[in-house]
């Protein structure tokens, strides 16, 4: 058996279990069971820029957020409105361009983040709980690895 065929067999592999995560994890059922966990009432794409912006450091232009979720700009809009009729953010003009707004995680926000992530930890812990722990840091740094291979870094 040559190594190339087994790189390709591997990757074969890998490449299914990505199917079936990205299948799987964002889908209706795991992300409802997250937000219900979480306590969080808000619906699955508030929670997708929520966290989105979370990741991005707290603060985001709704293009980047746009651009990042590929959502369009109109549903960034409405979503925003909802997010901050909620008090999960906050709206502001950015200094030397009053176009340009600002979207800003409140204190709120960052607590339904805090509640959503420890929700989602909770589900992948109860799914790895007969792993060795080495295998659960081994995992997480090359799926982390792989991630950041795979994603371009975002621009404004």
């Amino acid at each position: 058996m040559s190594s190339e065929a087994e790189n390709l067999r591997t990757l074969n592999r890998t490449l299914d279990a990505l199917t079936l995560l990205s299948g799987s994890w964002p889908a209706p059922g795991i992300q409802g069971a997250i937000m219900r966990r979480s306590g969080v009432a808000i619906d699955v794409a508030t929670a997708v820029l929520l966290l989105k912006l979370a990741h991005l450091g707290g603060s985001a232009r709704p293009s980047l957020l746009g651009r990042t979720t590929h959502t369009n700009a109109s549903t960034v809009s409405k979503t925003l409105a909802r997010m901050t009729a909620a008090g999960l953010v906050h709206r502001a003009a950015e200094q030397g361009d009053l176009r340009a707004v600002s979207i800003t995680l409140t204190p709120r926000g960052h607590a339904a983040v805090e509640a959503i992530n420890n929700a989602g930890m909770s589900i992948l812990d109860e799914a790895v709980k007969d792993w060795p722990i080495e295998d659960i840091r081994r995992f997480a740094r090359y799926l982390q690895r792989l991630a950041q291979a795979l994603t371009p870094p975002a621009l404004d």
